[in-house]
């Protein structure tokens, strides 16, 4: 009897121990917030890579897979990603935080125009319009991420000596980028008392401005980065119709007037500025048919003493087709007939003093006049 009392004292002070102690079960793997590791990878340095501006933002989908067979699931849906300067991270405002199980895909775009749809291994692009100051790009889609990793194994990337790691996000140029710059090349005379005053009195660039584009993207059934636009290429197909003539005014102005004596090149002006242009063929029977138009004022001195002045307008019928200008690749001249993603292209039109005047003398022959004038004398 004595016995069985101290065995229910000591099932009541166990009972009262276990509702003052709080028990935890510990999954060994702590919640962690998904961020983001763009391509300015704080202190990094990589060829062929820039910075990703600090006080910009791009917007991300994504969609999570609970493993190989589930369904998918929307994840984030149009999120703005920006540097969250409080935990030095590429983030968004509301915390998402990795799942325990499965992986997440995430595709991530920026710039204007915005894409008209945006699905799970599909970025499309509708008549979008491309304005010359257009910078739309799309970065590699990450497929396969269970959790926060750097881009490339064993890089330890830090800002402030914070690390800065997360989902992998290169970006891409979905445009192409062109410059225009017009010289005046008087290397070939020798007299040095000749000078020549070249101003561009007005220039345009006729092109298609508008087109769609699709990236579909390949899950490649493996944690990684997917980019499937090869390059070069052009992979745009512009809209009917969408030939624009942009008019150039960087340099249109007596102040920017470019003086060249006998034996130099000028330095050239820029007319076109690294503009955004939709990528395209350029040729006149598959393509846009790209020309350039210019009229310049061209003024030569002798010994400083005004000799000519006269205007040129290569247009209309004249104008330049974007084909005629030649690339030196290896040593042989060949036409460049595209503008492809993600290039930038500089178009230089030299203008040079035409050739010498010269003379060709010759003495024409006498001519025997076939009817010989006669007479006889005496004349009877």
């Amino acid at each position: 009897m004595i016995m069985k009392k101290y065995f229910i004292i000591a099932i009541a002070a166990l009972v009262a121990s276990a509702a003052c102690t709080k028990t935890e079960v510990s999954t060994l793997t702590p919640n962690q917030a998904i961020s983001f590791q763009v391509a300015n990878y704080v202190g990094r340095t990589r060829a062929g890579e820039s910075l990703f501006p600090m006080d910009s933002t791009f917007k991300t989908s994504s969609w999570f897979h609970e493993n190989a067979t589930a369904a998918a699931q929307a994840f984030m849906d149009n999120e703005t990603v920006k540097w969250q300067s409080t935990n030095s991270t590429w983030g968004t405002d509301r915390a998402y935080f990795w799942p325990k199980t499965g992986w997440i895909n995430f595709f991530s775009w920026t710039g204007y125009p915005q894409p008209t749809s945006v699905t799970e291994g599909n970025v499309t692009y509708t008549n979008a319009v491309i304005a010359t100051d257009s910078n739309p790009m799309v970065a590699s889609a990450a497929y396969h991420y269970a959790k926060n990793e750097n881009v490339y194994a064993g890089d330890d990337y830090k800002y402030n000596g914070t690390d800065v790691e997360g989902v992998p996000t290169l970006f891409h140029h979905l445009v192409s980028q062109v410059n225009v710059i017009v010289k005046f090349d008087a290397s070939d005379i020798s007299d040095t008392n000749y000078k020549w005053d070249l101003v561009i009195e007005a220039d345009t660039l006729n092109y298609a401005n508008a087109g769609s584009l699709a990236i579909n993207f390949v899950d490649p059934a493996a944690k990684g980065q997917n980019w499937p636009l090869t390059s070069p290429a052009i992979n745009w197909t512009r809209s009917a119709s969408a030939n624009v003539d942009l008019v150039g005014t960087d340099n249109l102005a007596e102040a920017n007037k470019q003086t060249t004596t006998a034996g130099q090149v000028s330095a050239g002006k820029n007319l076109f500025t690294a503009i955004s242009v939709l990528p395209q063929d350029l040729t006149a029977t598959t393509g846009s048919a790209a020309k350039f138009s210019i009229k310049y004022t061209l003024t030569s001195y002798y010994n400083n003493v005004q000799h000519i002045k006269e205007t040129v307008v290569l247009g209309g019928n004249d104008a330049i087709a974007l084909t005629n200008f030649k690339y030196d690749n290896s040593g042989t001249p060949a036409t460049l007939d595209a503008w492809n993603t993600n290039y930038r292209y500089t178009y230089i039109l030299t203008i040079k003093p035409n050739k010498t005047v010269t003379f060709d003398p010759v003495v024409e022959q006498w001519v025997d006049e076939p009817n010989q004038p006669g007479y006889t004398y005496p004349n009877e």
